[in-house]
């Protein structure tokens, strides 16, 4: 195996020099801890039949961790799944004259069986449309259901060569999985196959496996998934393991494996215009087993992020437009690690740029599984102080080697006073205000925070939002098992 020079990282409390203060505003990244019941780019229609259900469903998978399944007991009208448009990531259109393989997996239960006509039939169905968006040949490219028995287990359903051949270029494709109004029984559908055959580029499909949430989507060795084949499989949104909420996501690169990488991503995040050297904090939270050693050196065996700056939004279609971008490794010591978290600054490098997204990268010869959660992007703003405890800031300009609680200033305040304090270890954090009864006043923070010298602001209001009367107060700071106290005066 080649060694490679591991690039330079920044973990959390062991660089981030010169950076700016940072104020922990709304996070920019959507679906952050991958808490959502749908799935990325297809859309549930369950119609009118009586009791169908249309959901993503985690019974039944082919090889990842979750399926499109479809419940219809009774007649009465159509159910089914729909996807996006395809053609809006790397690829700005479909190419004509190119013999396309197209398909799914698909597991029967109790389905109908001889349908008579298309109402009663399970289907899969390929849109392709042209510039004007009118639909190429006036009718989709339909794949039958095989109901010659009710229940039958996985299998690939696929067109046959030379059956799809674009007269013109698509520039949207969108697939359906559904049942007509007079099919019954219970259909999964995973795996989605568009692939050109004898090696011709055909484009891509997306959240082909069904595997990601809503906000993500991803590219898996070894041809991105749209050939149906996975050198990661089980990856995708879990309740396996979770830091917070229900659900994580879930990277797995098992020993043996081709060579590849598997990257998921976010859409696009959008930047204010002529933001050149405009500063962001990106953060995440990841835990590691089974990592084969060479992960803790080798540069191609890591995990890490990447940021691309784009031109454009993907859903303003017209490919990538990637401007720029820069990766981020993690610095992996040990053959599996607890909940993490990681941060980078990203910085914007021309006012050209419009967008970001970002990747949970597992590169070429990571071996081992890895668990993400709780991604947060933040504007990194310098020299702003937080609104009564909703946005505290951090300066990280040094790491601080201990526990410790500033004096608030002003101090007598009237009306607001600034409460600073040293986080030196990323962790749960907790600052509290109590009256001279020692009853407790208002709660300004509670969560986990990254290592800093950080500022809130307590504006002399309770947790109902009602001002309180002059007097003695204490703040209580809590992190990293030790608890410090201070004392102020609120002089009205």
């Amino acid at each position: 195996m080649k060694w490679c020079t591991t690039l330079v990282v920044l973990f959390l409390a062991a660089a981030l020099v010169g950076v700016p203060a940072q104020a922990q505003l709304v996070n920019m990244v959507s679906n952050g801890g991958f808490e959502t019941d749908n799935p990325s780019l297809w859309t549930a229609e369950p119609g009118t039949s009586a009791g169908a259900a249309v959901t993503w469903a985690t019974d039944q998978a082919m090889g990842g961790t979750h399926s499109l399944k479809i419940v219809k007991p009774n007649t009465g009208g159509m159910a089914r799944w729909i996807s996006g448009n395809n053609v809006r990531y790397w690829v700005t259109s479909i190419p004509a004259a190119v013999d396309i393989k197209l398909g799914a997996w698909v597991k029967t239960s109790g389905v109908n069986t001889s349908p008579a006509n298309d109402a009663a039939k399970w289907q899969i169905k390929y849109w392709f449309y042209d510039a004007s968006d009118a639909l190429i040949g006036g009718v989709p490219f339909v794949l039958d259901v095989d109901q010659s028995v009710a229940t039958k287990d996985w299998y690939a359903d696929t067109n046959g060569v030379a059956t799809v051949n674009l007269p013109v270029d698509a520039v949207k494709l969108l697939i359906s999985a559904e049942g007509g109004a007079n099919a019954t029984g219970t259909v999964w559908f995973d795996t989605f196959i568009f692939v050109g055959r004898a090696g011709a580029w055909a484009g891509q499909n997306w959240n082909g496996f069904v595997d990601a949430g809503e906000g993500w989507q991803y590219w898996i060795s070894p041809g991105g998934g749209n050939d149906g084949q996975s050198n990661f499989g089980a990856s995708g949104v879990t309740q396996e393991e979770k830091r917070t909420g229900n659900s994580s996501l879930k990277i797995v690169a098992l020993p043996g494996r081709g060579d590849g990488e598997a990257v998921f991503f976010t859409e696009t995040i959008p930047i204010p215009p002529n933001s050149m050297g405009k500063k962001y904090l990106l953060s995440a939270w990841v835990m590691t087993k089974d990592i084969i050693r060479d992960s803790v050196f080798n540069a191609e065996c890591q995990l890490g992020y990447t940021w691309t700056w784009h031109t454009k939004m993907f859903a303003d279609g017209g490919g990538w437009n990637e401007n720029a971008g820069a990766d981020f490794r993690f610095t992996l010591k040990d053959n599996s690690t607890g909940w993490t978290q990681y941060a980078a600054v990203m910085e914007v490098p021309n006012n050209e740029a419009q967008a970001v997204s970002i990747r949970a990268r597992s590169w070429h010869m990571w071996t081992g599984v890895s668990y993400w959660d709780d991604f947060t992007m933040n504007d990194v703003l310098s020299g702003v102080v937080s609104v009564d405890g909703k946005n505290p800031i951090v300066d990280m300009s040094g790491i601080p080697t201990q526990v410790r609680l500033h004096r608030n200033y002003p101090n007598p305040f009237n009306p607001s006073t600034i409460i600073s304090y040293d986080v030196p270890t990323a962790g749960s954090v907790k600052i509290e205000i109590f009256n001279i009864l020692g009853q407790s006043v208002r709660t300004l923070v509670n969560t986990d925070q990254i290592p800093g010298t950080w500022k809130v602001e307590w504006n002399g209001t309770n947790d109902r939002g009602t001002v309180v009367p002059s007097g003695v107060y204490f703040v209580r700071f809590s992190a990293s098992g030790v608890s410090l106290t201070g004392k102020m005066l609120l002089a009205k």
